[in-house]
C-alpha cells in the first residue's frame, strides 16, 4: 500500500495478538498474528502502544494527527509511516494488502481436502514418535481406570503442557471403553464465522495419522436443515480447539479407526434471554438431525465436546488480577460443574447466562450441544478440574474433563 503520513490509516486487525517480549534489559512489544495471514511476527517499542490505541478509533487519523495528539509532537511522522507499512506488510492491517493475502489462503483452504495441522510444532510435536512419546507420559500421570463405557466425554483444548492432569484423565477415560466408529465433535469456535455451526468434510491430518469426516452425514445435514448453514469452512484451519482433541483421540483409539463429525459452535450469548429455554429453532434442529442420523446409523457413537471453563483477569478484560478473582470464580465453576455431571443442560446453561458469561466460560455452547445430544446417561464424573495460572498477563484459565457413562455400563 502507498500511504503517505496525510493518508486516512486503516484500522488495527481486532484478532492480532499483542505479547511482552524482554531481551536483556529490554522490554518490547512482540505483535503476532493467530490466524497466520502474516508471513512474520513485528518487535516494537513500548510506546507504539499510543500508536496501537489510535489504530481501534472510530475516527479517521493520519501519521501528521497521531504524531500530534498521541506523541505531542515528540515522534517524526515519517517514523510513524515507517511502522504503519511494515504493519501492512505483515497484514496487520485491515487494508487491501490483508484482504488479498486473506483471500488466496482461505480459497487455497478450501479447495484442499485436508485440514492441515495448525499447532505442530508449538502445541505438539512436529514427529509422531515425539509426540506418541509425550502422551505416554501424560498418560502415565494417573493409574488405569476399569473397563466402562462412555457416551460422551468433555475434554479442555488449553496448551498440553498447562492441562497435563486433566488430558491424563480423559486418556484414561478413553482407553477404558470400547472403541468408537463415529465421534461426533462439537468444539469452540474462537474466532467466529459465520453462522451458529461450521462443518466441513475435510479429513484432519496430525503426526498420528489421518481421520476421516464422515462426509455423508456433513451431506446429510446440509440436505435436512432448513435454517441457513454455512460452506465456508475457513475457521477451521486455524481454530484449535478440534485439533488438540482429536490428536488424544486418535493416539486413543487410532486415527484411521473412526470417522469425525467436527463441529466448530459459535457462542450462544444471543439466548441469554431465554435461559430456561436456550435452544433457538436452530441449535434444535441441529440437534434434532444428528440424534436422527445416528438412530439410522449401527455405528457406535462417542459424542465428544472441547471447550474450557472460565478465563480470567487482565488478559480477558478484568480490571483486577486473576488471583484476586480467583476465590469467586472456583465457586462458579463448581456449580457449572455440577450442572454438567448432572447432565442438566439447561442449567448449565442458565447458571452462565444468570451471570451474562461473567467469567467467559468458553465450553457453554459445546459443552450445551454435548449435552443434549446424548440419549439417557447412567450417571456422570469429573474426571480432573485444573487452572492455568498466566502471571505475565495477571490471568487464568480453569479447565476439566468429565465422563459420561453409557446405560448399561
Amino acid at each position: 500500500m502507498n500511504y503517505t503520513i496525510y493518508s486516512n490509516l486503516p484500522k488495527i486487525r481486532p484478532d492480532i495478538s499483542l505479547m511482552k517480549h524482554v531481551h536483556g534489559e529490554d522490554e518490547y512489544l512482540l505483535m503476532y498474528d493467530p490466524l497466520r495471514y502474516s508471513r512474520a511476527p513485528m518487535i516494537l517499542a513500548l510506546h507504539a502502544l499510543r500508536l496501537l490505541d489510535c489504530l481501534q478509533k472510530e475516527e479517521d487519523q493520519t501519521c501528521e494527527q497521531i504524531a500530534e495528539t498521541a506523541f505531542e509532537g515528540q515522534v517524526d511522522p515519517e517514523a510513524i509511516l515507517d511502522v504503519i507499512m511494515q504493519m501492512s506488510d505483515r497484514c496487520f492491517l485491515l487494508d487491501e494488502v490483508f484482504y488479498d493475502t486473506k483471500s488466496v489462503i482461505d480459497q487455497t483452504f478450501r479447495e484442499s481436502t485436508i485440514r492441515e495441522p495448525f499447532c505442530l510444532g508449538t502445541v505438539y510435536p512436529e514427529h509422531r514418535d515425539t509426540a506418541i512419546s509425550m502422551l505416554d507420559e501424560m498418560k502415565g500421570l494417573i493409574p488405569e481406570r476399569d473397563f466402562k463405557d462412555i457416551s460422551g466425554i468433555i475434554i479442555p483444548h488449553v496448551e498440553l503442557s498447562e492441562g497435563r492432569e486433566v488430558y491424563a484423565s480423559a486418556l484414561r477415560a478413553l482407553e477404558a471403553t470400547t472403541k468408537p466408529d463415529l465421534v461426533i465433535l462439537f468444539a469452540t469456535s474462537h474466532y467466529g464465522g459465520e453462522g451458529r455451526f461450521i462443518f466441513t468434510e475435510k479429513d484432519f491430518l496430525t503426526p498420528l495419522g489421518t481421520t476421516p469426516t464422515d462426509a455423508s452425514m456433513v451431506k446429510y445435514i446440509f440436505s435436512q436443515a432448513t435454517q441457513p448453514l454455512t460452506h465456508n469452512d475457513a475457521q477451521h484451519r486455524y481454530d484449535h480447539s478440534i485439533e488438540i482433541v482429536l490428536l488424544l483421540l486418535q493416539y486413543a483409539f487410532g486415527a484411521e479407526s473412526f470417522s469425525l463429525l467436527p463441529v466448530l459452535v459459535n457462542g450462544m450469548h444471543d439466548r441469554f434471554s431465554y435461559a430456561h429455554t436456550p435452544s433457538d429453532e436452530g441449535i434444535a434442529e441441529i440437534i434434532h438431525i444428528i440424534k436422527n442420523y445416528c438412530d439410522l446409523t449401527d455405528k457406535r457413537v462417542l459424542f465428544v465436546s472441547s471447550g474450557d471453563l472460565s478465563h480470567i483477569g487482565r488478559k480477558f478484560g478484568d480490571a483486577d488480577e486473576a488471583e484476586l478473582l480467583k476465590p469467586e470464580i472456583m465457586i462458579h465453576d463448581a456449580s457449572i460443574i455440577d450442572a454438567l455431571t448432572a447432565h442438566d443442560s439447561q442449567s448449565f446453561f442458565s447458571r452462565i447466562a444468570q451471570t451474562a458469561d461473567h467469567s467467559r466460560i468458553c465450553g457453554c455452547s459445546p459443552n450445551y450441544m454435548l449435552m443434549e445430544s446424548l440419549k439417557k446417561v447412567h450417571n456422570a464424573e469429573l474426571l480432573a478440574y485444573q487452572w492455568w495460572d498466566q502471571p505475565d498477563t495477571a490471568s487464568a484459565v480453569s479447565f476439566c474433563s468429565v465422563a459420561y457413562f453409557a446405560e448399561n455400563s
